[in-house]
């Protein structure tokens, strides 16, 4: 049931967003003691979370050797956050009758060249202390050129995981508020103010763990790049075989195009050919791909399900965590997963919650979004042009009409930084390339940083 808040609503925290991270969150810090609301904009079945690929891992593809580029105390911070959420994430799942399923995580070179990023993941596997090894032949039926495995991660199914989670916060009193869509974070004397599409919130801290923080909050906005993923699941063929162990792994290649690969029961999950958001002329094309890669590797009769998931990557390789404004604890973030935010999803409400409860945890520092310097990027130039452009383009064609049935004469102007949207089809959605705000085709605001509709015309 939908519940909505009554006149001005007022908690000690008050957490924005109800996928993972604000569930997590809002879990511990109800634990201990703290008055905690939530407000979730979207259904759970549309957060990042429900639409996961269900891995959980501390190894994450070629990200460990990213993160180690920011040297030895990082990296371990980085891996002590994500066991942490792990361990986690197993325990609470495990207590309300969820399915985790134990699996051996494999980092793939699926080409020549994809070999030495797979050699910089075994090294800096090895820097923290994870017991990966190198396997020559990993049990794939795909070329490979060898693989990093590492043994005792695991999956789950992400929706059911999520939905469990919130039934047991909604047992413990906190309140849910779904259809509440934040408007306006401002900070005051005494905590915060939030302008809602439901009214007034005041609290004495507010937790946007919305995916990116909404507005301009901050200016985080400028060091994130929205991108857009796929995921497939495929029934496998009666009587068909794999190769012995591939039921006992879950996998990613090293390098493009990326393929992640994980069986569910009798089901093959097959991710990847992502991109950033409002800048692929034809999704529909991408998942064309991924079917034709699939089919031609696998023993799959039916495809039973697409879909399409949407995350941050920031300019340092590393989420963020912490205050948005330096040394401001009335206002926290919690984004830039690059798609591997189920255990570090769990690893920031570990973070979140012991900082507001005066129990901080020995790798908060290295997560705080301004630990380091924004760092100049090709992508940050790339999203600048869209933008420039997008002013241009919007005194020629500053309006459009989604070619469906539902569709009504709208503004393509984002009114988050004034980009100009573009049309996905295969999403029926109107898509921003600048900072990843999606639109349905009457308009109305779906997701990202931006608060309000497209302007009708």
């Amino acid at each position: 049931m939908v519940s909505r808040p009554r006149g001005p609503l007022r908690a000690d925290v008050v957490v924005v967003g109800g996928g993972l991270t604000g569930t997590a969150t809002a879990l511990l810090l109800a634990e201990g003691g703290a008055e905690v609301a939530v407000l979730d904009a979207r259904p759970a079945s549309a957060t990042t979370t429900a639409r996961s690929t269900g891995k959980l891992t501390v190894m994450q593809g070629t990200r460990l050797a990213r993160v180690a580029r920011h040297g030895d105390e990082v990296l371990a911070a980085y891996v002590a956050a994500g066991l942490a959420g792990l361990g986690w994430l197993r325990r609470e799942l495990r207590d309300l009758g969820v399915t985790v399923e134990d699996r051996d995580d494999l980092t793939v070179a699926g080409a020549p060249d994809q070999v030495e990023s797979v050699d910089a993941v075994l090294e800096a596997c090895a820097r923290v202390r994870l017991a990966a090894e190198w396997q020559d032949d990993p049990p794939l039926p795909t070329p490979t050129h060898g693989a990093v495995r590492l043994p005792g991660q695991a999956q789950v199914d992400p929706s059911a995981a999520l939905w469990a989670l919130r039934r047991l916060l909604r047992e413990r009193g906190v309140p849910v508020h779904d259809g509440v869509r934040v408007r306006q974070v401002r900070r005051i004397g005494s905590g915060v103010a939030l302008r809602t599409s439901r009214g007034a919130v005041r609290a004495g801290h507010v937790v946007l763990a919305t995916g990116v923080p909404p507005g301009r909050y901050g200016g985080l906005i400028l060091r994130l790049e929205a991108q857009r993923s796929y995921l497939t699941s495929w029934e496998l063929a009666p009587g068909s075989s794999l190769p012995d162990g591939f039921g006992e792994t879950m996998s990613i290649t090293a390098g493009e195009p990326v393929r992640s690969l994980r069986t569910w029961g009798d089901l093959l999950v097959v991710g990847g050919e992502g991109h950033v958001v409002g800048r692929e002329p034809d999704p529909r094309a991408r998942v064309a791909a991924l079917d034709r890669w699939t089919r031609r590797h696998f023993p799959v009769t039916a495809r039973r399900r697409v879909s399409a998931a949407q995350d941050y990557v920031t300019d340092t390789d590393l989420p963020f965590v912490g205050p948005a404004v330096p040394g401001d604890d009335r206002v926290l973030v919690a984004t830039g997963y690059a798609k591997w935010g189920l255990v570090h999803a769990a690893a920031a409400g570990i973070t979140l919650s012991g900082r507001l409860l005066g129990e901080p945890v020995d790798w908060e520092p290295v997560l705080e979004p301004w630990a380091r310097p924004p760092q100049a990027r090709a992508s940050s130039a790339r999203t600048l042009g869209r933008q420039v452009a997008g002013w241009a383009q919007a005194t020629s064609r500053p309006t459009g009409t989604a070619p469906v049935e539902s569709g009504t004469p709208v503004s393509r102007v984002c009114p988050h930084f004034g980009g100009v949207v573009r049309w996905n089809e295969l999403e029926q959605s109107w898509d921003c390339p600048v900072h990843g705000s999606r639109f349905g085709p009457d308009g109305a605001l779906l997701e990202g940083p931006a608060t309000s509709d497209l302007r009708p015309c």
